[in-house]
């Protein structure tokens, strides 16, 4: 036969076809009892083969075979893994399937194979099919025509709501979450007794879903979006517990998200672990039969919150369920539904297998009533009736006569006949009447159920709450009293902080280096490579600090700029780092002159400059830098800043340095506080070509100065040897002769037992012990503290303090 139509049509329709079978037939769970139609079909086929909770086992492969062969003509295999699923605890909230053998592990470890593995109906099942044969659902042929099947099983809890769902059509997924059945019971009655009720009011009974594995969820405005329009999305997040021990730490997980898979969780922590700066020591999973438990063991020393915000932040431990409340309505179409509607549904298909399940019993028990009628009527001309069937040829021409004479119905008369005479005596009769009295009863309960609305419903609720009472549990997620945005973690909560060099060249490379790629060695060292520089450039400032510190930058043009320190690229030893105009937005001219670590701004900044001006401003004043900077000081003429400190204490004093060896002592006290913008005042005279290069603030006269030369040499010298001196003086002499040593680089304040990071402009660093100097006069040389290469010296010096010293 040839038929004239266009491609396009026959594909639109075919497609479409093809398309609705796979949403109906498939994928997506009807309304009323939450199953798509392979599990129904397994369900049935179970209930068929008399597999009820207290029955044996049965083979799976012969559940898989009799839904294959009667109901599901599809792969084996398909079926075996809905059969498997719906059997698994950590799957279903409340499974319905009892499994006997290895149906898997949450660890996603296979099911045995279908010849060994056994099972049957979970009890909470039994509700579902209850009654499935009192003409309480419709039933639909099967595949070929031989058999009849249900549309829906009666249902008799919530099964959509309990277990959830989730499923991928074509154009279209459902992702339903469990909840747990008690919270559910409550809802629906609420909705039963107030059909007004509003979806808000719904969440006082239904807070949210509740996972058969446990966990937080955090997000009720996710939550309540997900009810109201029937998507929205919230995070779950795994349970941690921390113990402590000893020697060491242990993080501890107990429960994980929804559909996370245990094995690939500890993999992905292993991973992130070995590639991160993380202080993990070992993973393992200790879980057994009384639950889950994933180890994690981190040294005693180390701040577990960092880690496990990291773990939630980068792992499967925190994942995000995003919910899509689609189903299959009464009219088999698919629908959207907000959580009133999907409730309201479920109400509405309990009311018609109430009801139709009324009308089955009324027509049984008004069956019998009218055959008892008959044999009570019987009874009372006993002797008459047995002559007429005695006399009579044969039972149909009995019953002829019984009706002709008596008025019985063909009903009545056929069971008159094959009455036993056993059941004459007055004692069977009386009891025909009693039975007949109670039918009458039932008869009056299920005609009111016929008849009046309220009484179905009051049945309704009559049975969610015996469902209640023998499964309702208590929750298994907590549900977090905060919102999803209020846990949004801070980048600090995230990083681990520790110990970090912060480097910056004269063509303004900046870096980050892990202090603990420097090992310390002994002075007079070649030290090792610290950078590896452009040609022409130059280390031009180092600063010791820490990941979770601030570091202000002051430039030429009295601007200061702000970075977190974490935001610094951290770069091996060698590299060479990155531009700071690609972390700052610096003008073209404009270069860093001094850097500065802070950890708050509380307290004052002194500030010296090149031409030995210095000047004290409240830290408090640079708390708000935007991108575009902040101006931090004025210059005079060329002048540019060389240091910028944070002062401690008001008893503190300064110690200023210059290029050719002078040096001038003077309490800040003598420098009063100024703005921003102020220029400062004389903090010491200048001779003719010789300029400030560094400065310290000191503390305590028990303790001593470091000071470093260009080339290469070093000394420390008690702080008692520079006096204290009125501020604006000329100085003393720090070093006698600085034609043999080079020209002074840096002077700062230790405690003798510091480490001092030592940088060359060419690239070199070494790293010594200060407790290997021994105390030398002031205007002394010093020793060589490192062997320099031709055409090399000394760019810039950290102090890496003790760990008994506040950072």
């Amino acid at each position: 036969m040839e038929i004239n139509r266009s491609i396009e049509e026959e594909l639109k329709e075919s497609y479409l076809s093809y398309s609705m079978s796979v949403i109906i037939g498939r994928a997506i769970p009807d309304v009323r009892d939450g199953l798509k139609p392979v599990q129904r079909r397994i369900l049935y086929s179970m209930h068929e083969l008399g597999l009820s909770h207290n029955k044996p086992f049965k083979k799976s492969a012969r559940i898989v075979g009799e839904v294959i062969g009667k109901y599901h003509p599809h792969g084996d295999t398909a079926i075996y893994d809905t059969l498997v699923r719906l059997a698994q605890e950590w799957s279903m909230r409340y499974i319905l399937v009892e499994g006997q053998g290895n149906f898997g592990s949450i660890d996603k470890d296979p099911p045995a194979a279908m010849r060994y593995t056994e099972a049957r109906l979970a009890k909470i099942s039994e509700e579902l099919l209850e009654d499935i044969d009192k003409d309480t659902v419709d039933m639909m042929d099967n595949f070929d025509g031989s058999l009849k099947e249900p549309v829906v099983l009666p249902s008799k809890f919530p099964n959509l709501l309990a277990n959830g769902s989730t499923g991928i059509a074509v154009g279209m997924t459902t992702n339903i979450p469990p909840h747990n059945l008690s919270e559910l019971v409550d809802g629906f009655v609420a909705l039963i007794k107030n059909p007004e009720i509003s979806i808000e009011e719904l969440i006082n009974f239904i807070p949210g879903p509740d996972f058969p594995t446990g966990g937080e969820i955090i997000g009720k405005s996710g939550i309540r979006e997900m009810y109201t329009t029937g998507r929205g999305s919230f995070t779950i997040r795994g349970i941690i517990q921390v113990e402590e021990e000893k020697k060491k730490k242990k993080i501890v997980v107990t429960e994980i998200p929804f559909n996370v898979n245990k094995s690939d969780l500890i993999k992905k922590i292993v991973e992130y672990a070995e590639n991160s700066n993380l202080q993990i020591k070992d993973i393992r999973d200790e879980s057994d039969k009384e639950g889950l438990r994933i180890v994690i063991e981190i040294p005693k020393n180390v701040n577990e919150d960092i880690i496990i915000n990291n773990l939630y932040k980068h792992t499967q431990l925190q994942s995000t369920f995003h919910a899509q409340l689609l189903v299959i309505d009464k009219e088999k179409k698919p629908a959207l539904m907000n959580l009133k509607k999907l409730m309201w549904a479920f109400v509405e298909h309990r009311f018609e297998v109430v009801r139709r399940r009324a009308q089955f019993f009324y027509k049984q028990y008004s069956k019998k009533a009218h055959i008892l009628e008959g044999l009570i009527k019987a009874s009372r001309s006993i002797d008459t009736i047995i002559s007429v069937i005695r006399n009579s040829e044969d039972q149909e021409s009995a019953i002829r006569e019984l009706i002709e004479m008596f008025d019985f119905t063909e009903t009545q008369a056929k069971a008159i006949v094959d009455l036993r005479l056993g059941r004459l005596t007055k004692l069977e009769i009386s009891k025909l009447i009693k039975d007949y009295n109670e039918l009458v009863e039932k008869m009056k309960i299920e005609k009111e159920l016929i008849e009046n609305d309220e009484k179905v419903y009051e049945k309704i609720i009559e049975e969610l709450y015996y469902i209640k009472t023998q499964y309702g549990d208590k929750r298994k997620s907590k549900i977090l009293d905060h919102e999803e945005r209020e846990i949004k973690f801070d980048e600090l909560e995230l990083i681990p902080d520790k110990e970090v060099v912060i480097s910056l060249t004269k063509k303004g490379y900046l870096k980050m280096m892990n202090l603990s790629t420097f090992r310390t060695q002994k002075r007079g060292g070649k030290g090792v490579t610290g950078s590896s520089l452009m040609n022409d450039d130059v280390i031009m400032e180092v600063i010791y600090t820490h990941l979770h510190g601030k570091t202000l930058f002051f430039t030429s043009k009295g601007k200061v700029y702000l970075l977190n320190n974490y935001q610094i690229e951290e770069n091996s030893r060698t590299s060479r780092g990155k531009l700071v105009s690609k972390y700052l937005n610096l003008d073209k001219d404009e270069k860093i002159l001094t850097m500065l670590s802070v950890d708050d701004f509380s307290g004052e900044l002194f500030f010296v400059t090149k031409y030995g001006k210095v000047k004290r401003t409240a830290l408090k004043e640079f708390e708000n830098i935007n991108a575009r900077g902040l101006r931090a000081i004025n210059f005079d003429g060329d002048d540019s800043l060389v240091s910028v400190q944070k002062i401690e204490s008001e008893e503190q004093t300064i110690l200023i340095a210059t290029k050719n060896g002078m040096s001038i002592r003077f309490s800040i006290s003598e420098v009063r506080t100024m703005g921003r913008s102020a220029m400062g005042v004389t903090g010491i005279k200048l001779s003719k070509d010789d300029e400030v290069v560094s400065s310290t603030l000191l503390s305590d006269e028990k303790n001593y100065i470091l000071t470093v030369t260009r080339y290469g040499y070093g000394k420390l010298t008690e702080i008692s040897q520079y006096r204290i001196q009125k501020r604006a003086g000329l100085g003393i002499k720090n070093i006698s002769d600085v034609s043999k040593t080079g020209e002074i680089v840096s002077v700062s304040y230790v405690m003798g037992r510091e480490d001092i990071m030592i940088f060359t402009k060419h690239g070199m660093s070494i790293k010594i012990n200060i407790s290997s100097l021994r105390p030398l006069s002031r205007v002394t040389k010093g020793v060589k503290l490192l062997n320099l290469s031709n055409g090399d010296e000394i760019a810039d010096v950290a102090i890496i303090k003790g760990e008994d010293e506040n950072v």
